[in-house]
C-alpha cells in the first residue's frame, strides 16, 4: 500500500473536515494555485505560526489534485466549482504528499528518518509505475524523470526536524533532499511547502531559493486561506446560533 504517492489519505481527512460543524470553505485558494502549475513559480512555501489550518489546506490541495481519487462530488459544492475552468486540473495529477513530522520509532536517527522517506517513495514509485527498476537509477528524482509523468508535490511540516531541534549536525543534508528532488526538475508541475517559520531562519544560502514564500507578515495572497477572517466568523456564529461575536 502506497505511503506517500497517489493516496486517498488527503481526501479521507478532508472529508472529515468537511462533515465538522465548524468547516469553512477555503477552496478558493486552488484558484491561485492553478495559475502557478507548470510555470517558473510553481514553487511556493507558506509559513505561519501553528493552529492556522496548514494541514487542513493541505489536506484540500491533495484531494483536488490527486489522479488516484475522485473527489468531483465535495468540490462541486464548494465555492472553487465557480469557476468554469476548475476541472481542469482536478484529479488529474500524481500527487507525492509527505508530511515530515513522522520519526521512525526505531533507530531515531537522521539516517533511519532519511530512509524512511526514501525507501517508502522508492517502494511507492516502484508500485505505481512497474517498469521502473530503482536499482538502475542514482536517484529518486532519475525515477521520477524516467516516468514521463508530471507530479504535484505537498510538503507539509516541512521543518518540523529543525523546530523540534532534531539532527542539528545532518539538517543541511536535509535541506539538499529536498532541493535535489525539486529544483528545476522536469516532472515538478507544483511543489507546495508548509511550515511555521521562514525558510532564511533554516537556509541562509542557495538550498530552497527556487520557492516564493508567503510568510504570515508578508502575504497579501494567501492570508486570508489561513485562520478565519472576520466575515467567517460571523458566519460561524450564526451557524452554531449560540457563540457570541465579542466586539
Amino acid at each position: 500500500m502506497a505511503i506517500y504517492l497517489n493516496t486517498n489519505k488527503p481526501l479521507e481527512n478532508y472529508k472529515n473536515l468537511y462533515r465538522s460543524k465548524y468547516f469553512v470553505d477555503k477552496s478558493l485558494i486552488i484558484e491561485n494555485l492553478n495559475q502557478l502549475i507548470e510555470t517558473s513559480d510553481r514553487y511556493l512555501c507558506i509559513t505561519r505560526p501553528r493552529r492556522f489550518g496548514k494541514s487542513s489546506i493541505a489536506d484540500m490541495l491533495g484531494a483536488y489534485y490527486s489522479k488516484a481519487v475522485d473527489s468531483k462530488e465535495i468540490f462541486n459544492r464548494l465555492n472553487i466549482s465557480k469557476f468554469d475552468y476548475y476541472e481542469e486540473h482536478l484529479n488529474k495529477y500524481n500527487l507525492i504528499n509527505i508530511s515530515f513530522n513522522k520519526i521512525p520509532e526505531i533507530g531515531k536517527s537522521f539516517d533511519a528518518y532519511m530512509d524512511m522517506i526514501k525507501t517508502s517513495l522508492i517502494n511507492d514509485i516502484k508500485e505505481a509505475f512497474p517498469k521502473t527498476d530503482s536499482k538502475k537509477y542514482f536517484t529518486i528524482s532519475d525515477m521520477l524523470i524516467d516516468t514521463g509523468e508530471k507530479f504535484i508535490f505537498i510538503f507539509d511540516e516541512w521543518d518540523y526536524i529543525f523546530n523540534n531541534n532534531l539532527f542539528i549536525e545532518d539538517q543541511n543534508n536535509f535541506l539538499e533532499f529536498i532541493r535535489n528532488l525539486l529544483k528545476d526538475q522536469p516532472y515538478v508541475a507544483l511543489a507546495y511547502m508548509t511550515g511555521v517559520l521562514p525558510i532564511k531562519k533554516y537556509s541562509s544560502g542557495s538550498a530552497l531559493n527556487m520557492f516564493d514564500e508567503f510568510t504570515f507578515l508578508k502575504d497579501r495572497i494567501f492570508d486570508e486561506y489561513f485562520g478565519f477572517i472576520n466575515s467567517e466568523v460571523i458566519a460561524l456564529c450564526k451557524k452554531m446560533n449560540q457563540l457570541i461575536l465579542m466586539n
